[in-house]
């Protein structure tokens, strides 16, 4: 079976149909745990758990081989043998363990249920021709589900649909704009959303209301320090950076994040003067989940030229050199930087 997608898996949680064989991998931690636990919890009979159940985790130290051995054990009072196995690295195993896996793809018994659940691995089958031969064998007997960030209209009406279940209401935008405050992280906003609802018990969650209970992410608080220093206001960005630091942000994340917002203003800005929209980029790069990022992009790109941004993202080359260096303490560096960037929003390092 090729590679299946999120609707066709609740489709065979629901008909009770499952697969010999699955593999959940992705940038959704959220959702791939969600759906390895939901899936165990279907395929194992009531009441026997402790029987037709079971977990292995590679950070324990439980060999692969014990993953095997439990899913070629035969269910107690029938049904399905269900075994979770977690962050087993499938592509780089010893050769014994590799053949016997390889065996057990080629005639899984019938009444396993074998998941093989990368919570922390990485599966890059796009990079990587040894997880593209694992995927493929899995392919054959059982089922890949590749679970990435959802897109930010899917998100907003998944944190809606939350909201609604706890009792408040989450209008579109303000869903939207819990998302550009967290992050689009599904464990992350969930636990906001959970914050959200028992603060505000009943009624419409407002705009307020996020400023009031949510955890802005290093994200949005390096957003507004951006949107500072396009405004011409060196002094709002440094309080900005002053209040990452006291939170013990580390200055090498800070530092990435603000790159990343003018490598998206200059991406912006070469798509816009080749004559494209300025969500272009998101055909070559990943926004997905993080769209707002190229619609802020587009604001911010308006005040600058193409020249101001080639110089911006050099300052941030000559800044991360220092910071990596280490020779100059990291708040210095970081206050520079940001001076440097005012100063050319001035026009003064033309």
């Amino acid at each position: 079976m090729p590679e299946i997608s999120e609707a066709q898996l609740k489709q065979q949680i629901k008909s009770g149909e499952f697969s010999c064989v699955y593999l959940f991998y992705g940038a959704e931690g959220y959702l791939k745990q969600h759906y390895a636990d939901r899936l165990a919890k279907a395929c194992v009979t009531p009441g026997m758990e402790g029987f037709n159940f079971k977990k292995y985790d590679a950070a324990d130290g439980a060999p692969l081989s014990a993953v095997l051995e439990a899913a070629e054990t035969l269910p107690a009072f029938g049904g399905h043998m269900c075994v979770l196995a977690r962050d087993y690295a499938l592509d780089a195993l010893h050769a014994s363990d590799k053949a016997r896996l390889e065996a057990f793809f080629v005639d899984p018994p019938e009444s396993a249920v074998l998941i093989f659940w990368q919570d922390t691995v990485e599966v890059n089958p796009k990079k990587s021709a040894k997880w593209r031969a694992v995927l493929s064998q899995i392919e054959k007997c059982g089922a890949v589900v590749h679970l990435d960030r959802m897109d930010m209209q899917t998100l907003c009406k998944t944190l809606s649909a939350g909201a609604a279940k706890r009792g408040c209401q989450l209008e579109k935008t303000e869903a939207r704009y819990l998302a550009e405050t967290v992050g689009n992280d599904l464990n992350l906003l969930s636990g906001e959303l959970e914050k959200l609802c028992s603060y505000k018990q009943s009624g419409t969650i407002t705009k307020e209301d996020i400023d009031a209970v949510a955890t802005r992410s290093l994200e949005a608080n390096v957003f507004d320090l951006s949107r500072a220093l396009s405004a011409g206001n060196c002094a709002r960005s440094l309080m900005v950076l002053e209040k990452l630091l006291q939170e013990k942000e580390k200055p090498e994340l800070i530092l990435g994040t603000l790159c990343g917002v003018y490598v998206d203003m200059y991406r912006v800005k070469l798509a816009l003067e080749a004559g494209e929209r300025a969500d272009a980029p998101a055909k070559f790069f990943n926004y997905k989940g993080k769209e707002f990022r190229l619609r802020n992009a587009a604001r911010d790109a308006a005040r600058y030229d193409k020249r101001d941004l080639q110089q911006a993202l050099d300052l941030c080359t000559t800044a991360d050199r220092a910071l990596k260096t280490g020779s100059t303490p990291a708040s210095i560096v970081l206050e520079r930087l940001l001076v440097q960037l005012s100063a050319l929003k001035a026009g003064m390092l033309r």
